[in-house]
């Protein structure tokens, strides 16, 4: 890797038989079938979270030469592809897209040419900022061996280039069958739901912003080592495993996932939600951003036994796990407001927000009950009027869910690598402290409209939420992006203060620290004496292996609060006079410490 209201809501009738004569459903049943690897060649791909289509994704008519990556082109190359790519979308913007009776437009494509227009995206291409000599990753729960072809699908409907697209398997190699507890998710955390729904909407998301960029795809499901609790089963710790090999490795420079797991469905709590820390730690001290999806249920979080997503909700707020963690970037849920004729702005961005009847769908928003508020957070603190962090820090499209709006920023975050000559993570500092308080000037889109309530098909409101308004807010953070003042002046923040690197270096130093938090008592023993070993921070109910002078001692369980003990006794162990390295390994730490004998 080198540095290098307009609105079709999801799942309308009019959308749905639009497409009659073009779908054949993906499926993401329950059961055996949903247990099987994904089919290899679905029709077009609906998003895991809206059930939305997502146009463009058929691979009918598509070959395997056409979802071949070519190698990149000279960029006076790139930015005559990317011209023409602009041409065609402004060209057919109002047209019906092919073999769709009655017609549907390229501008319900989403993510689309309503995305490129809104964020002022073409801008920047034309400049040769593109993706080129980047790498994003997305973070996902399965795998889809047919994704090249269906990106290659998309790609033709407007132009452009194929990427290179790379999975791998941080967890190791996927079972043969989707774990049960994954199964019994079915259309929102099921493999299949990740394959034929997630995978593909990430994946185009990211490509369509910078469509020069490498892609690669982390595939970790869950139940690698245990069979995990039920939030564990959607947001799989190994999914923080994938944060840590893909910074370690430098494999990428910007990093989303799409998850929106409550704080409240796990059931070991804080401990729990704690213990995934070193991953995202990982990636800021590499300086990698993380950009996370705040969730689709509003103000309140999909419950993690439910039978579909914001279908079964808590009933008191809640935010996503993932998102509050004061090193990943929050993602909340906008929507382009851009002309359905030829995509030009029509004013502020508003929230993005389903109403009923059916699911509700809105992005999330308000505090954790986990994290504190961070430092780079004080300057808004007379806004949030709370001690704990407030999400999300900023929102881009989600009519797919915000699990589109996360690989969206993604694509962005390329942009600004390329421009910057390396990584811009993490950027939550340079967002607070710069670019946000200088707003409209630092390329950020206030969104001034909507909110996140809970709400009935009558429009009471049963769980109150937070609403946009002037400049920030709890409901969309700083707002949403115009990019070709965003993409520099992110650039500019990260060259001009040190908060970036300073922030990596806290990130490092928190991470180091964790590594060697274990608790030898005492410290130094005789040869016949012993030393009680005490360390937590681990995930809960999960194995820890013990090792001592690079000889395995035990297999430990860590209990529930993460925790794990043991006693060592140098003259059964056989530990000689001198120095012995005590290290403990698990799915997301490796532990150590120094016991002294003699």
């Amino acid at each position: 890797m080198t540095w290098r209201d307009r609105r079709l809501a999801a799942g309308t009738g009019a959308l749905m038989l639009a497409l009659a004569a073009l779908l054949v459903a993906a499926g993401t049943g329950r059961g055996a079938a949903a247990a099987r690897t994904p089919s290899p060649t679905p029709a077009v791909i609906h998003a895991r979270i809206t059930g939305r289509p997502i146009l463009g994704t058929s691979t009918a008519g598509v070959s395997a030469a056409q979802a071949a990556p070519s190698a990149i082109p000279p960029r006076s190359q790139q930015i005559r592809v990317l011209k023409a790519v602009l041409r065609r979308m402004h060209k057919n913007y109002d047209k019906c897209l092919p073999n769709t009776k009655p017609c549907v437009r390229y501008a319900q494509l989403t993510p689309g040419p309503q995305d490129i227009f809104d964020y002022g995206i073409g801008q920047l291409w034309l400049r040769g900022i593109d993706g080129a000599g980047t790498t994003v990753a997305v973070i996902e729960g399965w795998h889809n061996t047919n994704i090249a072809k269906i990106v290659a699908g998309f790609d033709k409907l407007l132009g452009l280039p194929n990427p290179k697209i790379t999975t791998i398997y941080p967890a190791g190699p996927l079972p043969k069958k989707c774990p049960a507890g994954m199964v019994k998710l079915g259309s929102y955390g099921s493999c299949q739901a990740w394959a034929q729904g997630e995978l593909p909407l990430d994946v185009i998301a990211a490509h369509l912003i910078a469509p020069y960029a490498k892609i690669v795809i982390s595939a970790t499901p869950a139940d690698t080592q245990i069979k995990a609790d039920a939030a564990q089963q959607v947001a799989p710790p190994e999914m923080m495993k994938a944060l840590e090999e893909i910074s370690s490795h430098h494999l990428a420079n910007s990093i989303s996932i799409s998850d929106g797991t409550g704080e409240t469905t796990y059931r070991n709590g804080r401990e729990e939600i704690l213990a995934q820390n070193p991953g995202e730690l990982a990636a800021a001290a590499a300086g990698i951003p993380v950009l996370n999806a705040t969730g689709d249920c509003g103000v309140v979080q999909n419950l993690a036994v439910a039978n579909g997503q914001c279908q079964d909700v808590s009933a008191t707020p809640d935010t996503a796990t993932w998102d509050d963690s004061p090193w990943n970037t929050a993602v909340g849920g906008s929507i382009p407001n851009v002309s359905p004729k030829n995509g030009s702005k029509l004013g502020p961005d508003p929230l993005w927000h389903v109403p009923p009847p059916g699911a509700q769908f809105s992005e999330g928003a308000g505090f954790s009950s986990v994290f504190s508020r961070p430092s780079y957070q004080s300057g808004v603190a007379a806004i949030t009027k709370s001690s704990k962090r407030a999400v999300p820090d900023i929102t881009m499209d989600a009519q797919s869910g915000t699990s589109e709006a996360a690989p969206l920023l993604n694509g962005v975050m390329a942009l600004a690598t390329q421009m910057n000559h390396g990584n811009v993570g993490p950027i939550n500092p340079a967002l607070y402290h710069v670019l946000g308080p200088r707003g409209q000037k630092a390329g950020i889109a206030d969104v001034v409209k909507g909110n996140n309530s809970a709400e009935t098909a009558k429009g009471k409101v049963i769980v109150p939420g937070f609403a946009a308004k002037k400049g920030f807010d709890v409901a969309s953070g700083w707002g949403t992006v115009f990019a070709p003042r965003f993409v520099p002046a992110l650039v500019a923040a990260t060259h001009s203060s040190q908060n970036e690197a300073s922030y990596r270096h806290q990130a490092r130093a928190q991470f180091v620290a964790l590594e060697h938090a274990v608790r030898l008592t005492p410290g130094h023993v005789g040869s016949d004496g012993k030393s009680y070993l005490l360390t937590a921070g681990f995930l809960p109910h999960y194995p820890v292996v013990l090792s001592i002078g690079g000889h395995r001692v035990a297999r430990l369980t860590a209990n529930s609060l993460g925790a794990v003990t043991y006693m060592i006794v140098p003259a059964r162990l056989g530990l000689g006079r001198g120095a012995h390295q005590v290290r403990l390994q698990s799915m997301l730490i490796t532990k150590s410490a120094v016991l002294k004998v003699g």
